[in-house]
């Protein structure tokens, strides 16, 4: 089994702020925890999956746990972790490129199409990703967090096109789901790089243009557009691509 390519610093890293991140909390993980995060790396298990299971572990939790209740050690979502190992070895057993469930959405809501994509175009538009995000690393010699950010994104990128490449079949709908979570991590980025203070003004904006149709609006949907709206206007400022597979 192939082994990792990322050292085991940004490995561990990388883990620690997904879980932190969806715990909510800003205590950092526990030396127990540290070991399972090393067996994982040990063991070769790809960041990607690792980062994967973390949030459907969350995911599942969040829509039964009582009001105000924590996740507080990362074994919690060592189960999940493992189930997508395991789905990963026997993919790579044999069999050859595999799209995207029929009809099943994705986390964004959006509904993956059954029709295979060309391999080589999802090579190649993982690859141009990538590489735009190394750029946009190299020019941030003013924002040594935002360029760190690219770089990390970039590395993402750069595992899973390693993985679409060698694997005997590539599944698109856990692909997007990978990249959905190199998007929110780039968009924290973002806004840490903007400030508190202009983006306090940017939400303004987005109220503001978004006056006309809340009373129309459920506050659910309402929010997301202001979150959404808000992404875009991030995204156009930074030149930062989405990663979707919906605009392969």
């Amino acid at each position: 089994m192939r082994r990792c390519g990322m050292n085991y610093f940004n490995y561990f890293t990388e883990v620690e702020n997904e879980f932190v991140k969806r715990r909510g909390s800003h205590l950092l993980v526990s030396p127990l925890d540290w070991s399972l995060i090393e067996s994982w790396k040990q063991r070769g298990i790809p960041l990607h999956l690792v980062l994967r299971g973390i949030n459907t572990s969350f995911d599942g939790y969040d829509k039964r746990a009582a009001r105000g209740r924590k996740i507080n050690t990362l074994f919690f979502c060592q189960q999940e972790v493992e189930a997508l190992y395991l789905e990963y070895i026997e993919a790579r057993v044999g069999g050859d490129f595999r799209p995207g469930t029929n009809g099943k959405a994705n986390g964004n809501g959006h509904e993956m199409d059954a029709a295979p994509f060309a391999k080589a175009r999802l090579l190649e538009f993982l690859r141009e990703r990538q590489t735009a995000l190394e750029n946009l690393g190299q020019t941030c010699t003013d924002d040594w967090p935002l360029a760190e950010t690219f770089a990390r994104a970039a590395a993402r990128l750069r595992q899973l096109l390693d993985e679409a490449q060698t694997a005997s079949l590539v599944d698109t709908e856990a692909l997007e789901q990978d990249l959905t979570i190199t998007e929110e991590f780039l968009l924290d980025g973002l806004k840490q790089s903007l400030g508190a203070e202009a983006l306090v003004k940017l939400e303004k904006e987005s109220h503001k243009q978004l006056r006309s149709f809340r009373e129309k609006m459920g506050k659910e949907i309402y929010e997301q557009t202001v979150g959404n709206y808000i992404a875009r206007r991030l995204r156009e400022q930074y030149q930062v691509p989405r990663l979707s597979l919906f605009y392969l």
